[in-house]
């Protein structure tokens, strides 16, 4: 059988299991009368999922840097591992793999029997294939996967294997299993891979994932529907994304059943749907605010010092009037719940008198009495607060951190800049310490910000927790990278070189009528997806 004729019976099929569930559903979930005499109604049951996307460049995820192509491409491709909700790497096309003993070759064995949508079988030479295409693409920069195939020196598919394959490294501080969760595509699918830069707009994918493409207009909209192959849990129901110029355009139709779902990162999320008649889960995204200390600074180089303002930081006042309780408070710069962590304890809860405390310790105190602290050479401490101006959430914070710096008795001014100038500073070095913010992708490798050996803009080095960040990296099971990250998470509260005030949350803005667990992750919005129905009423009239 052909490629295109096995795509059109899958396609049938899987359009044909949607059709009919509601009519296996029966009267129990689908057929519910209420009432009686000309006011009864029925409670219908829809299994077609209506979403909203941007136009994208293309739906291509090696080549596309747009988000909604990142998220949509969950839904139909797999990686080789993916990262459950604790980011920790799980098997999705492995069978089983291991590392050579100097940690620099890692051996793959895929599952068998995995069938892409056109109904060819999975093999090493697709993933072959695909990673060799993302080493070039990353090259030219034109993959947004380039840092996740950086450390890679070779891959080869086993001669006589199959479903075998060998990823070579350069060194072994990048090897971690997380680095290989981008989508796996077809080889088929290509003549060349130049092909893979053309047909960018109408571009149809092909994987291995829970959903396969029914129709794609670029301009409109975009259907998904079960693939009745897949090798997990195949889904009950189709989703179409409606394309909007802008998704937030979406929101509205949220509340007249024309749209399902629809994802917000505005801190006022909740006063813009108050009047509306919707269900909102809210869940942890990768963005993280934070306070980072420049080392190099005369004072704040002594730990006490970052400690003591670490106290005096209101990270609860901070949420609630600055990021409008969007937001949860974490102990760790890391994601909350990052490899099991409970976020429970709060090393640095406010409190003003234990900040007072720390710093009589580290000898400041206001020595002649003018009112301001002194360093026991008796010069004035002065710390700037460096804010980007065109952030109305830090510059509350920033007011609020100076004000308890006030308390205090340091003499704390806030240094307003426009983007270039704020990014400048940073990266200079020109500043005692600031508010910023970082959007950390799944793998949190957070030696940019933490390395001695990564050219960290606040100056902090800690030999120790270097080799332990590389060890994170490498290729260590999830037992021992959660022993590792308990290590690095404990330097990380003793030294505070960064303080994380808090992480910010998404919404998932949902219809009333959607029935089933939405439990979004910021790196899988759509996780649970396949469960997904409508339930509403109508007339009984109607209904029929």
């Amino acid at each position: 059988m052909s490629n295109k004729k096995s795509i059109k019976l899958k396609l049938l099929i899987a359009v044909l299991i949607v059709s009919l569930l509601p009519l296996m559903v029966g009267c129990g979930d689908g057929g519910v009368f209420l009432g009686g005499g000309s006011g009864e109604v029925r409670h219908v049951t829809e299994r077609t999922i209506y979403l909203s996307m941007e136009k994208v460049r293309t739906l291509n995820p090696m080549i596309s840097d747009d988000e909604d192509t990142y998220i949509i491409s969950r839904l139909i491709y797999d990686g080789l591992f993916e990262l459950d909700r604790y980011l920790m790497p799980q098997k999705r096309l492995v069978e089983s793999y291991r590392y050579s003993d100097d940690g620099l070759t890692l051996t793959i064995d895929l599952r068998q029997g995995i069938q892409w949508h056109d109904g060819q079988e999975l093999t090493a030479e697709d993933v072959r294939f695909s990673i060799e295409n993302y080493i070039n693409l990353a090259g030219s920069n034109q993959t947004i996967y380039a840092s996740y195939v950086a450390n890679i020196r070779a891959v080869n598919a086993v001669r006589g294997e199959p479903h075998r394959l060998t990823i070579s490294f350069r060194s072994t501080s990048n090897t971690g299993l997380e680095n290989l969760i981008f989508p796996i595509l077809p080889a088929h699918q290509f003549r060349r891979g130049a092909d893979i830069r053309r047909n960018i707009d109408e571009f149809i994918p092909i994987g291995t994932g829970p959903y396969q493409v029914l129709s794609y207009n670029h301009l409109s909209r975009l259907v998904l529907v079960p693939n009745p192959d897949y090798h997990g849990n195949v889904p009950q129901n189709q989703l179409e994304f409606i394309i909007f110029r802008d998704k937030r355009d979406a929101l509205n139709l949220i509340s007249i059943n024309k749209v399902s779902l629809f994802i917000s990162d505005e801190l006022d999320r909740d006063a813009m749907t108050s009047t509306m008649h919707v269900n909102t889960v809210n869940f942890v995204s990768n963005r993280a605010e934070f306070v980072a200390f420049n080392m190099r600074h005369q004072t704040l180089g002594d730990r006490r010092v970052r400690q003591a303002i670490a106290y005096a930081i209101d990270s609860q006042q901070i949420l609630e009037t600055a990021y409008l309780n969007s937001g949860i408070l974490s102990n760790t710069i890391y994601f909350p719940y990052f490899f099991g962590n409970t976020n429970e304890e709060k090393r640095y809860d406010f409190d003003l008198e234990r900040a007072a405390e720390l710093l009589y310790a580290a000898g400041l105190r206001d020595f002649d009495g003018t009112g301001f602290l002194q360093d026991r050479f008796g010069n004035e401490v002065r710390i700037g607060i460096l804010v980007n101006a065109d952030n109305a959430a830090r510059m509350a914070a920033a007011e609020i951190i100076k004000n308890a710096l006030d308390k205090l008795f340091f003499d704390s001014y806030i240094i307003y800049c426009d983007w270039d100038e704020y990014v400048s500073r940073i990266n200079s070095g020109n500043f005692d310490m600031y508010i910023g913010g970082y959007s950390f992708n799944r793998r949190y490798d957070l030696r940019h910000l933490l390395h001695s050996q990564h050219n960290n803009r606040i100056g902090f080095s800690n030999p120790e927790l270097d080799e332990l960040l590389d060890e994170m990296q490498s290729g260590i099971s999830n037992t021992r990278k959660a022993e590792v990250f308990q290590q690095v998470n404990a330097i990380l509260k003793d030294e505070v070189p960064i303080y994380c005030i808090l992480y910010k949350t998404y919404g998932a803005i949902s219809s009333v009528s959607l029935r089933g667990e939405v439990d979004p992750l910021f790196h899988h919005f759509f996780n649970n997806s396949g469960g997904w129905v409508k339930v509403y009423e109508r007339p009984a009239a109607m209904a029929e």
